[in-house]
């Protein structure tokens, strides 16, 4: 697993160095930098502008001797793609976002997005928190551990058909669900394993995890 670090919302430190512990290169972007280095944790690579990571947290780096591709503000990627285009271009697999949701809007949304560039680059990419996470479905998955879960779809292509939901307590099959439908949001997992199954299309599924512990299953 890669790590990504952005600069949306601080994570908890806690959080940040348990998943750092379990990824093979770590990646900050831009103020994600200043994230890891609060929390104790040495990036692998800092990508980015770097025009919201502290002066302080960019000198810190620079003494650290930590690898940095600074960009230009000009560009057209975020912070956050760029670290992704890196993570991929060096073997990622599987990527973990944190930090990716604050109160910019706009990059929230982008970087959902970007969960769907990594899949048409066949990368399992995801977006975490301690208390939720956002992934993409395009065929089957498994959900196992996390009964009382709350879990919300939507759908990334204009329309989704086929989807079916076992183990929740409102089951759905072949449903079809397009752009604007709303029935999606907050279902609820309520069996040891659930699936869902989607036969065309894409869709967003956020998982609110019912306690903290549940983000390690």
């Amino acid at each position: 697993m890669f790590l990504i670090v952005s600069g949306g919302d601080a994570p908890d430190p806690a959080f940040l160095r348990a998943r750092a512990e379990k990824a093979r290169m770590i990646i900050a972007a831009d103020r994600g930098a200043q994230y890891c280095l609060d929390a104790g944790v040495k990036p692998d690579l800092v990508v980015g502008d770097m025009d919201s990571i502290s002066p302080d947290a960019f000198e810190e780096v620079k003494r650290s001797g930590i690898p940095l591709e600074k960009y230009s503000s000009e560009k057209d990627e975020t912070d956050t793609g760029l670290a992704l285009d890196t993570a991929i271009r060096n073997g990622a697999g599987s990527v973990e976002m944190i930090a990716c949701i604050g109160d910019r809007f706009d990059h929230g949304l982008a970087n959902i997005h970007l969960l769907n560039a990594a899949r048409l680059r066949g990368v399992d990419a995801s977006i975490l928190s301690p208390s939720y996470r956002i992934f993409l479905v395009d065929s089957g998955i498994e959900i196992e551990g996390v009964q009382g879960a709350v879990l919300s779809l939507l759908p990334l292509t204009t329309e989704v058909r086929g989807i079916t939901l076992a183990g929740f307590k409102w089951p759905l099959k072949e449903a079809v669900m397009k752009v604007g439908d709303s029935y999606g949001i907050s279902n609820r997992v309520t069996a040891q394993k659930a699936r869902i199954h989607v036969r065309e299309g894409v869709l967003v599924a956020v998982l609110f995890f019912p306690e903290q512990g549940a983000v390690d299953e």
